[in-house]
């Protein structure tokens, strides 16, 4: 089993929370993994913009009305 790998988050959130800055937070982090990620493999630059690619395919794909589902 890979150390340092994260497998769930869990988020509770109070009643007056205001869910948009919640919302950067997450992205912010999402970011953060997944340049990470990048960073620590051993992919070629453009195999590393092939990835980038795919996600935003992924999100634009999951994409309703502007709000990614």
């Amino acid at each position: 089993m890979k150390r340092n790998c994260v497998q769930n988050v869990v988020i509770h959130v109070s009643e007056n929370m205001d869910f948009h800055v919640l919302s950067n937070k997450i992205n912010e982090f999402h970011l953060e993994v997944v340049e990470r990620r990048l960073h620590h493999s051993n992919l070629t630059t453009e195999e590393k913009m092939a990835v980038i690619d795919k996600i935003i395919e992924h999100l634009k794909l999951r994409e309703l009305d502007g709000i990614i589902k």
